[in-house]
């Protein structure tokens, strides 16, 4: 069954032109995509030529000894001009070569400093500067670009380092000549030996204060770590304050409203305080136009009810406000309700009196008026308090929120400032750690130099002592003449570097071909499944099961994806030339490729439909960023170093490249095994897991259709 739909669709696609000639572009495009990007990065660094640098020397030069005029800026300018790699522009303005290095007409500028010479020449005197190059340069035109102008100004670097050391060797050797020649005409060999021997005991001096220097480092280094974490947990704590202290202004806030709600409440006991006083004159006035003894008693004892509800009332205001002030307000408070209050025991003596109708009508209008000067005093003191919680107690509450509130702000801001330098402070301790640990590995190159330079010192002491007493002179001669220039040369260029190149690539075309042509490969069979159907119509097969139909539908994508990769790697070996140590395993290897790919990708879009086409777009996008084709994958980022072993690319791609550069053991088919997994999950998805998707998947491509743009 699986044969008879491969035949019919065959047949079905040589019966029909247009369809013939869609598939023909189709397995040309995947080649046109893969040679075109081989081509571009053919051969790149070949034509840095073009890539233009300017150069600015203000270098004065500097007269030696002899007489001789020497100019290190003009030999670096007439360098860079004679360098072929980079395009040097010579300039004669530092402005102009700055200003078009920011414009982007150059890529970089290197200016040499008038005393450049100078400095070189004069490493001897007591003000040691270090001779210095500036280098500009514009990283936002083309980040290569910038990586090859550092190569040039690096190399540059290298060969004035060379010319550096070679300057100061030929200075040292001049000088031991020199010496030398002072040894033989005066015999002063034990008085070099004892010089020598001193060289030897400031050497071990020296040893020692770097080992006590790399003591302190260690304890400075704790301290570092200490301070850094002491720093991350103030920090927080800042930080947490902070977040305190913006609560407390929240809940100061609130209190406001606190305080006005209690002056509301304290006005309208302080409005009833003045009522009952107010209805106790109305009754007393009464009593007055009255002699009626009767009636005089009935008043009476209604205003003393009155009494009784004013000095609760009277006690109640007094806790709600004395006991809330402090100061000089509290105690003019607290005499005014005392005052009223001996007001009101008074007038509730002089209502008792009147209620028991005791001496007469003369005697009770007496009382009657005592009392109503009481109530009348009491309505003053009521008056007086009020003014003194409107004037006075309200405005100082208010205010004292209002700097409680100041003292907040300014504390949240302290506190944020603080948080935000105590973490700069630990940036700046993680600096200074990885500060000392350097010193610390520049001291041990100094132990070594010393140690090397010890040994030559003991050497020479050994050889003298040794020798007889009348040929010491010759040996020491001999050990400290030579020539200066021989000598300067060898220490500026000590150590021979042979370099040898396993598995080497002629081209950096040839080095990217196993990365464009495996992701030629998958685009090819992501357009394949693109423009074809991946469903077969089972009305046409009533007696197919679900995997004859899946295994048989595909075995048109295989072949067309044979095709695809044959027409691929034509291109790649005969077109474009790449290097390839083996055709014939390079084929096998793009093939199998080919047919893992294809059949990954059928599977999603046969189970998933459009989803399926989605699921493939997004695995392409993650394996070009991270699969190890253009950067070595120890350089990506840690999410694909974690994920990178679970997509296909990179075990086709470095089957691939040993094709190219040759094999390496069983490399290549162990690379070629562990791609074939792939081949059982695509199975496992198009067989047994399709099936389940199969009725969600129509209905979907039912409601796409039914929007007539999908």
């Amino acid at each position: 069954m699986i044969k008879r739909i491969f035949i019919t669709d065959i047949k079905n696609l040589f019966h029909s032109f247009f369809a013939l000639v869609i598939v023909i572009g189709v397995c040309f495009l995947p080649a046109l995509y893969a040679w075109l990007n081989i081509y571009s990065n053919w051969d790149p660094y070949a034509r840095t030529g073009n890539l233009k640098i300017a150069v600015v020397s203000m270098d004065k030069g500097y007269a030696g000894e002899d007489g001789k005029k020497i100019n290190a800026g003009d030999s670096i300018t007439l360098s860079l001009q004679e360098n072929k790699a980079i395009d040097s522009r010579v300039l004669s303005s530092k402005k102009k070569a700055v200003e078009g290095v920011r414009s982007g007409e150059y890529y970089a500028a290197l200016i040499v400093p008038a005393d450049f010479t100078y400095r070189m020449y004069h490493v001897f005197t007591e003000n040691v500067e270090r001779p210095t190059l500036y280098f500009y340069q514009n990283q936002k035109k083309n980040a290569v670009a910038g990586k090859i102008t550092d190569t040039v100004a690096g190399n540059l670097q290298s060969k004035l380092n060379e010319a550096y050391i070679r300057i100061i060797s030929e200075k040292v050797f001049k000088e031991a000549n020199d010496v030398s020649v002072k040894l033989d005409s005066r015999d002063s060999v034990e008085k070099i030996l004892g010089s020598l021997k001193g060289m030897r005991n400031d050497i071990h001096d020296y040893k020692k204060m770097i080992v006590a220097v790399k003591k302190g480092n260690v304890i400075l280094k704790g301290a570092l770590v200490t301070a850094g974490k002491d720093t991350a947990t103030l920090s927080k704590a800042a930080t947490k304050s902070a977040k305190d202290v913006d609560r407390a202004e929240d809940e100061i806030d609130k209190s406001q409203d606190v305080v006005n709600d209690y002056a509301v409440l304290v006005s309208a006991a302080m409005k009833d305080v003045n009522r009952l006083l107010s209805n106790m004159k109305a009754g007393l006035k009464e009593a007055k136009v009255t002699s009626d003894v009767k009636t005089i008693e009935t008043n009476a004892k209604k205003t003393s009810g009155d009494v009784d509800r004013l000095r609760r009332d009277l006690k109640a205001l007094k806790d709600a406000t004395v006991t809330d002030v402090t100061g000089v307000d509290a105690i003019a408070l607290r005499s005014s309700y005392e005052s009223m209050s001996t007001s009101i025991r008074a007038l509730d003596r002089l209502l008792l009196g009147i209620q028991k109708a005791e001496g007469g009508s003369a005697v009770l209008e007496k009382k009657r008026q005592a009392a109503l000067q009481k109530v009348e005093d009491a309505l003053l003191k009521v008056d007086d308090i009020k003014k003194q919680f409107d004037n006075r107690f309200i405005p100082q509450l208010n205010s004292s929120i209002d700097s409680v509130e100041d003292v907040l702000a300014d504390s949240s801001e302290v506190m944020q400032k603080m948080s935000k330098t105590l973490s700069g402070m630990g940036n700046v301790f993680g600096a200074l750690k990885e500060t000392v640990g350097s010193a610390d590995q520049s001291l041990d190159k100094t132990t070594e130099a010393l140690d090397v330079i010890d040994q030559r010192i003991a050497s020479v002491i050994d050889r003298v002592e040794q020798a007889k007493e009348d040929e010491r002179g010759k040996v020491l001669l001999k050990t400290l003449s030579g020539n200066p220039e021989s000598l300067g040369d060898f220490f500026a260029d000590p150590v021979k570097v042979t370099t040898r190149i396993e598995y080497p690539v002629k081209n950096y075309g040839s080095a990217v071909t196993p990365f464009y042509t495996i992701l030629a490969i998958w685009v090819g069979a992501l357009i394949l499944t693109a423009v074809m159907g991946t469903h077969p119509t089972p009305s046409k097969y009533p007696e197919a099961k679900g995997y004859q139909l899946f295994l048989g539908r595909f075995m048109i994508f295989a072949v067309l994806g044979q095709f695809q990769t044959a027409i691929i790697v034509w291109g790649d070996l005969v077109i474009l030339k790449v290097q390839c140590a083996s055709v014939f395993f390079f084929w096998l290897a793009s093939a199998f490729t080919s047919f893992t790919f294809t059949l990954l990708i059928y599977a999603l879009v046969a189970s998933f439909g459009d989803v399926g086409k989605a699921l493939a777009v997004v695995l392409v996008v993650l394996q070009i960023a991270g699969s190890s084709g253009t950067y070595p994958i120890e350089l990506l980022p840690e999410f694909f170093r974690k994920v990178y072993i679970f997509f296909p690319f990179p075990y086709a791609i470095n089957a691939l490249r040993e094709c190219v550069a040759g094999m390496n053991g069983k490399e290549y088919w162990i690379l070629l095994l562990q791609l074939s997994s792939f081949i059982l999950v695509a199975l496992t998805i198009g067989i047994w897991i399709r099936m389940p998707f199969a009725d969600l998947n129509h209905y979907m491509e039912k409601r796409m259709k039914d929007t007539e743009m999908m």
